[in-house]
């Protein structure tokens, strides 16, 4: 077992990007597909009589679960690998000023 971590800023970055990006797919998905769906279930296609007005009851709640977590997931997604990029930046930053330091520190002493 090894005491050191090895990061690869690069691919590490680019992950994070890759995993904003799909959380920017999933949020267009909810305003195209899943829209297009609340908007085709308004029209209530199970009809008006007793057994649809029960599908209603049932349906409807569930429906703007649904669609709400489906925004929310792609909303943490999206800052979820925006995140991994901040993260990489700021300790690949740090990383630098920590060597500069240690060079200007024992720069003299050799």
């Amino acid at each position: 077992m090894t005491d050191e971590l090895w990061l690869d800023g690069n691919r590490v970055a680019g992950g994070g990007r890759d995993l904003a990006s799909a959380g920017k797919h999933l949020i267009a998905e909810r305003s195209g597909p899943g829209a297009e769906l609340a908007a085709m279930s308004g029209g209530r296609p199970w009809g008006n009589d007793e057994i649809g007005q029960a599908f209603e009851k049932n349906y409807r709640p569930i429906e703007q679960q649904v669609l709400l977590a489906w925004e929310k997931l792609g909303l943490y997604v999206e800052g979820l690998g925006e995140a991994v990029v901040e993260t990489v930046r700021e300790a690949t930053e740090t990383d630098h000023q920590a060597g500069a330091q240690v060079e200007r520190t024992y720069r003299n002493r050799s």
